[in-house]
């Protein structure tokens, strides 16, 4: 008997597959409590204390390693902000680690599901096996081991992952649900046909569908552990969504074919020489009067601080973001404009992350 096959099938939590054993789940249901009592409980505290600090100090965050450094500098004595950001980041690296090692013990049972589920639908998936990721999409963002694309159970590992990272408060998927219920549809009303990019396990482009049941819906992401996890999870919601592997920045769609763009936390994650030709690839497979919206962090003008404090500038260089300075930086919201995109709303002052509403011309 293979070891993947030693373990008992553990069902489900909700949409995600169970760990493997129950001392696993034990563990990562305490990482997320402590987490929600030792870092989103004391964020707003932590922000406020550290904030001081840096203005005590006359350091304004900046989102650069200099930036990252003199920060580091200013809030050395302070015992109370160090703990808080060393837990934060050794909780997540434990979390993340326990829940890698317990889904490997059934790995071969796993890609067997993956395997099954290619064959089946109601939705579609299409990926290239010999496909040669860029160096960007390599990196380990999120502390996942591995990242995104280096191993092919990554979609899983995302899946739970982000569950204890949101402290339980997306349980069934119910964070993308309200992301895809504040989605605007184009101001003519017309929705036949949606794209999301950079859509990870797909979690927000089946609640999409699940709004506009008459689209035809496809969701796109370079990684194809992401796509071909997020097939799978699709099929058992019986979701009728298309997945394929494809770069943002070079999407395989023909011009003015979808009514509906969307992203969520993508922008952060990729370097801005990629972020400026996504955008000009998102302009031109949108149809004249179709409507981009972008769910991501605030952007600011160069040399601006982003509005995001010493815990935001901190969560940026512990968290492993290693784009997110450059994103929050770039005043995005004029590389929309730029590109003849309408902004009918953008991320108010003040907030951290929201979305931004792009209208292209009808004509």
């Amino acid at each position: 008997m293979s070891i993947s096959n030693s373990q008992i099938d553990r069902g489900k939590i909700g949409k995600t597959p169970a760990l493997s054993t129950r001392s696993d789940e034990a563990f990562t249901d305490f990482m997320s409590d402590a987490r929600n009592f030792l870092l989103h409980a004391q964020w707003k505290n932590m922000s406020e204390r550290g904030n001081k600090i840096l203005a005590d100090k006359g350091v304004v965050p900046q989102h650069t390693v200099e930036g990252v450094a003199k920060a580091r500098g200013a809030i050395a004595d302070d015992t109370y902000v160090n703990t808080f950001l060393r837990v934060k980041r050794s909780a997540q690296e434990m979390y993340k680690n326990r829940i890698v090692d317990s889904y490997l013990t059934r790995e071969a049972e796993y890609l067997r599901r993956m395997d099954d589920a290619e064959k089946r639908g109601p939705g579609t998936l299409t990926y290239d096996k010999d496909f040669i990721y860029p160096d960007y999409a390599k990196v380990e963002i999120h502390l996942q081991p591995q990242g995104y694309v280096g191993h092919p159970l990554a979609g899983m590992f995302y899946d739970y992952g982000t569950s204890i990272f949101y402290g339980g408060a997306n349980a069934e998927d119910v964070f993308h649900a309200k992301i895809a219920k504040d989605t605007p549809v184009p101001t003519d009303g017309k929705v036949t046909r949606i794209l999301e990019i950079g859509c990870g396990i797909g979690q927000l482009a089946c609640e999409l569908k699940r709004l506009h049941p008459n689209a035809e819906v496809h969701a796109t992401d370079i990684s194809a552990p992401m796509i071909r996890y997020g097939h799978l999870r699709a099929t058992e919601q019986k979701s009728d969504v298309h997945f394929a592997q494809m770069p943002c920045e070079d999407l395989d769609f023909p011009d003015k074919s979808f009514d509906l763009v969307v992203s969520h936390i993508l922008f952060h994650e990729i370097p801005l020489e990629v972020i400026d030709r996504t955008l000009a690839e998102v302009k031109r497979v949108l149809r004249p009067g179709g409507t981009y919206v972008m769910w991501d962090f605030a952007s600011t003008a160069p040399g601006q601080a982003p509005d995001r404090g010493l815990t935001g500038l901190m969560d940026t260089a512990d968290n492993c973001e290693p784009y997110a300075s450059t994103f929050v930086s770039c005043d995005v919201e004029s590389r929309l404009e730029k590109l003849g995109f309408h902004l009918r709303s953008r991320v108010p002052a003040g907030v951290s992350m929201g979305s931004r509403v792009c209208d292209k011309p009808a004509t």
